[in-house]
């Protein structure tokens, strides 16, 4: 099974807190996206 670690290209490792720290970015991307969606189609519906 494959690391969990990506090795970049000066050969050094992302830290794992960098990784969550880009999940809980794109979790709340996400959830900003979901949030102007609904709004678009209630502000629509009116």
């Amino acid at each position: 099974m494959a690391s969990s670690r990506v090795a970049s290209s000066q050969g050094t490792d992302y830290s794992p807190v960098r990784v969550h720290v880009w999940r809980v970015l794109s979790m709340v991307a996400a959830l900003v996206a979901v949030v102007v969606g609904l709004l678009v189609i209630v502000t629509s519906a009116a």
